[in-house]
């Protein structure tokens, strides 16, 4: 579990965004005020509205940050969250997979039962059919008992597609709000 100490929507900084547009449509500075607006909607409104989200973009561009504001936000409001790596999910996946003998464990009916799954950082992980295979159940399983599920990435929707196949981008393109993040890293500029 993430610990979402000092993350929080009060403390999500603009400043670290580019007001410049160049050649695109809305500046970096721009896009996260949407992005944020859109993340303290869904938190806030967790309980009455569904909804799944993607946010995908270079690292240290904030999609970490803001996945734990959301997090802080829906479990104060008494909602089971699990927040946890990509690759840390499907270690415990594989571990409960090949053990013998034992009942699922709890950590991995928490993934099923959660209100909702926040899954950082996929793509970091070792990409096996495995995981491939996790990684669909994990979405088309939540998707269609109605659990909401946050993924943040570095890969695009087409590096995903490549990675887990066609069949997982189009369940997320389907079923989730998709949300670039661009500009430039911000832990590169706290230096």
């Amino acid at each position: 579990m993430l610990d979402v100490g000092s993350q929080s929507f009060e403390t999500f900084r603009l400043d670290y965004y580019s007001p410049d547009r160049g050649s695109l449509s809305r500046s970096p500075r721009e896009t996260m005020e949407h992005h944020l607006a859109v993340c303290r909607r869904y938190a806030d409104r967790f309980g009455q509205e569904g909804g799944n989200l993607l946010l995908f973009g270079a690292p240290g561009l904030g999609k970490t940050f803001l996945s734990a504001c959301i997090a802080r936000v829906v479990s104060e409001d008494g909602y089971s969250v699990v927040y946890d790596t990509a690759s840390h999910i499907f270690s415990l996946l594989e571990d409960a997979k090949f053990r013998r003998g034992d009942e699922d464990d709890e950590e991995t009916r928490r993934l099923d039962q959660c209100d909702l799954l926040i899954i950082d950082d996929l793509g970091t992980e070792l990409t096996t059919e495995f995981v491939r295979s996790a990684f669909y159940q994990i979405v088309n399983t939540r998707l269609m008992t109605n659990k909401k599920t946050i993924i943040s990435t570095n890969l695009s929707p087409a590096e995903l597609s490549r990675r887990y196949g066609a069949n997982i981008l189009s369940r997320i393109e389907g079923a989730y709000r998709i949300l670039p993040f661009f500009g430039d890293d911000i832990r590169k500029q706290k230096k």
